[in-house]
């Protein structure tokens, strides 16, 4: 009896202490029982007349809400969503959102080359040309009101500050295990 009240209190405790704690809990059940996953919304393309296309596709990694992103992306922008991630292809750099959400996922909006798509007759609403841009994108407080840190494309060169030596930038999720090379 004395570990059920343990455990009756730790989850009174959760709850009472605030979203994040109870975002927490809900992020390692899920993980237990499977329940969380990746999904996207990528802005580049878009159905509704009244909707122009972005030059980006929002990621969300490890959540428990994917019907919901998925729901909100085709309500919201009429955009093209599905569970998984963001295609790697033409991208110039990503902006990792310090938004905290409660289920603990995390929220990237990767960045592309969209010139091939103009050629073929889209049009986009101020879309960023260089990884320069998108560095300033993460930097834009009206843009991101949380903040957002600039992320270097998947598998991009790019020099370690001073020491002469390059890497190339990994996904998130091999973020961890990035191994440096000297440059040549």
């Amino acid at each position: 009896m004395p570990a059920l009240r343990r455990i009756a209190f730790a989850l009174a405790v959760s709850g009472v202490c605030a979203c994040r704690v109870g975002g927490w809990v809900a992020n390692v059940v899920g993980d237990v029982v499977g329940a969380t996953g990746d999904a996207y919304c990528d802005r580049r393309f878009v159905s509704g007349a009244e909707e122009k296309p972005a030059s980006f596709c929002q990621e969300i990694l490890d959540t428990v809400a994917v019907s919901e992103f998925q729901d909100d992306c085709r309500e919201k922008h009429t955009a093209r969503a599905s569970e998984g991630r963001c295609d790697r292809g033409r991208l110039l750099g990503g902006c990792k959102l310090h938004k905290v959400n409660d289920d603990g996922s995390e929220v990237f909006d990767w960045f592309y080359d969209v010139a091939d798509l103009e050629a073929d007759g889209g049009t986009f609403e101020d879309p960023a040309r260089t990884e320069d841009d998108v560095r300033a994108l993460c930097a834009d407080p009206k843009r991101y009101e949380e903040g957002a840190s600039f992320v270097a494309a998947p598998g991009a060169l790019f020099e370690i500050e001073g020491d002469g030596r390059s890497a190339r930038a990994q996904p998130p999720s091999a973020r961890s295990s990035m191994d440096a090379t000297t440059a040549e």
